[in-house]
C-alpha cells in the first residue's frame, strides 16, 4: 500500500494495542479517550483491510495479520525514535522506563543491588518487571519487553538478540530438617529420583533441567507439586515432605529466614545454560539500553561479592 496518505500516528496506536491488549488501557497509556483509539483502529482497520483485532474473554486478540505486522511497526517506529531523539543519556535526569520479564530469582538476588543505583543515580528511571512466560521473544520484537532475564542456552538464541551471562550458579536440594534425605551430605541419586519433589517453574512447565538428566540415565522424578515462585516454596517444603531443587544463592537468602536444610543437588544444570540478559540488536547502541546493561553487570557483580561473603560469614 502507498503509505503517503497514512498518519503514522495510527502505528503507535497499533503497537500499544498490541502491549496492553486493552482498548482502554491503551488509551491511558497513548492519553487518549477509549472512543479515540477505538476510532484510530478502525481507520487503520480500513487502510490495512483487516480486523487487526478481535474481542475475546482475554482481551483484544490479535488476528494473524496483525501479529505479522507487529515486529516490523514496532521496530519502524523505534528506529524513527531513534533517529529523532539526541544520542544521549544522563541518569541524573532521565525519566526512562525499563520493562525486564523475569522470574523472581532476579527480583530476590541481584534486583535490590540495582533498585540501590536507581534510588542513588537514577532516581527519575523507572523498572518495572512483567511474568516470563513462554512468549519471551515475541515480547522482545514487539517492545512489550525491553530485555528478558531467563536460563538459556546461548547457541540457541536466535541471531536477531543480543546477550550477556548474569549468573552461574550451582543448586542445592532444600527440605525440612527432619527429611529422610537431610541425613546425607551427598543424597545417593537412586534416592534422589525416588523422593517427591517441588518445582519452582515460572513458565508453567512440569519439566526441568534435573528430569532431562534423569531421563538421560534412565530415571525418573515424580514432581508433586508446581509453584511459579520461589516466594512460597519454603512454606510449601517446611509443611510436607517435598524437596526442591534450587539455586544456592536463593536457598542462601531462603535459610536465614526460616529452618530449611540444604545439601548440594547431585544433579546440576548443563553446563551450556546460563542465566542471561537478553535484548533486541536494534536497540543495542541506544545509550539508555547500553547505560542500563552497565547497571545490571554491575549489579550482578554486587551480587556475586554479598552472596560469598555471606557464604564465607555463614
Amino acid at each position: 500500500m502507498n503509505i503517503a496518505g497514512l498518519d503514522l500516528n495510527l502505528l503507535h496506536v497499533f503497537v500499544t494495542i498490541m502491549k496492553e491488549r486493552n482498548i482502554t488501557r491503551a488509551g491511558l497509556k497513548l492519553g487518549m479517550s477509549q472512543p479515540a483509539v477505538s476510532n484510530a483502529l478502525n481507520r487503520l482497520r480500513h487502510a490495512l483491510k483487516d480486523d487487526l483485532f478481535i474481542r475475546s474473554p482475554e482481551g483484544m486478540r490479535p488476528t494473524q495479520r496483525a501479529t505479522e505486522l507487529a515486529m516490523p511497526i514496532s521496530t519502524a517506529l523505534s528506529d524513527i525514535e531513534s533517529a529523532l531523539k539526541p544520542m544521549e543519556f544522563d541518569p541524573a535526569t532521565a525519566t526512562n522506563t525499563f520493562t525486564v520479564a523475569t522470574a523472581d530469582y532476579s527480583a530476590l538476588t541481584w534486583m535490590p543491588h540495582l533498585a540501590s543505583y536507581l534510588s542513588n543515580e537514577a532516581p527519575g528511571v523507572n523498572l518495572h518487571t512483567i511474568p516470563l512466560d513462554a512468549h519471551y521473544y515475541e515480547k522482545l520484537d514487539t517492545q512489550e519487553a525491553d530485555f528478558v532475564c531467563l536460563p538459556v542456552n546461548v547457541a540457541e538464541i536466535p541471531s536477531r538478540f543480543d546477550s550477556f551471562t548474569v549468573e552461574v550458579d550451582w543448586f542445592v536440594c532444600m527440605m525440612r530438617p527432619d527429611h529422610p534425605l537431610a541425613k546425607y551430605k551427598d543424597i545417593p541419586l537412586d534416592k534422589y529420583a525416588a523422593a517427591r519433589h517441588l518445582l519452582v517453574t515460572p513458565r508453567g512447565e512440569v519439566h526441568g533441567f534435573a528430569d532431562d538428566a534423569l531421563e538421560a540415565l534412565g530415571m525418573e522424578r515424580r514432581i508433586v507439586m508446581t509453584l511459579n515462585q520461589f516466594a512460597a516454596a519454603p512454606v510449601t517444603i517446611l509443611a510436607s515432605d517435598l524437596i526442591l531443587t534450587a539455586p544456592s544463592r536463593i536457598a542462601e537468602m531462603i535459610s536465614h529466614l526460616y529452618d530449611i536444610h540444604m545439601v548440594k543437588s547431585p544433579i546440576q544444570p548443563p553446563k551450556n545454560v546460563n542465566g542471561c540478559l537478553l535484548w533486541h540488536n536494534k536497540l543495542g547502541n541506544h545509550p539508555a539500553h547500553n547505560w542500563f546493561r552497565k547497571q545490571v553487570k554491575r549489579a550482578i557483580k554486587e551480587m556475586i561479592v554479598t552472596s560469598d561473603e555471606a557464604f564465607l560469614q555463614g
